[in-house]
């Protein structure tokens, strides 16, 4: 047999051999996902289950009043007529009968707690106004 050909055999069959162990031997440090990651997502889901387990509208009110950017802006507009109001991208806008407005991030819960609430108040035909059509009020003196 020729030295050469036989040289690549011997060099193939290890090679093969290397690689079919390497695949067979587990690894030990495995794969690592940065803890973060899990933490963030557990989290998000956490709070959309949290926002669809709200089911009344003196609760969800309430979380709206909590949130800091709703309560400066209900603040600042101590005596006015505020509205809600859907937008096309899903975010929602509260409006105030002085000018002003706030649009909530369309990701956050306070988004999706204000979502809920104008859902509801369409669903039980609270809060609505033909001042504004697409719009619910919003009560926020207890």
């Amino acid at each position: 047999m020729d030295p050469v050909i036989a040289g690549s055999l011997v060099s193939a069959g290890k090679n093969l051999i290397q690689g079919i162990s390497t695949c067979l031997t587990p690894d030990s440090e495995g794969v690592k996902v940065p803890r973060g990651d899990f933490s963030s997502e557990l989290e998000k889901a956490h709070a959309v289950q949290s926002a669809d387990s709200v089911h009344d509208l003196d609760s969800l009110r309430e979380l709206l009043i909590k949130d800091p950017q709703v309560a400066a802006f209900l603040e600042k507009n101590p005596d006015c007529q505020i509205y809600m109001e859907k937008r096309a991208d899903g975010s929602v806008q509260f409006l105030s009968s002085s000018g002003e407005t706030l649009l909530l991030d369309k990701e956050s819960q306070t988004n999706q707690f204000a979502n809920n609430y104008i859902d509801l108040c369409l669903e039980e035909n609270k809060n609505l106004t033909s001042l504004r059509p697409d719009s619910v009020t919003f009560e926020h003196q207890a």
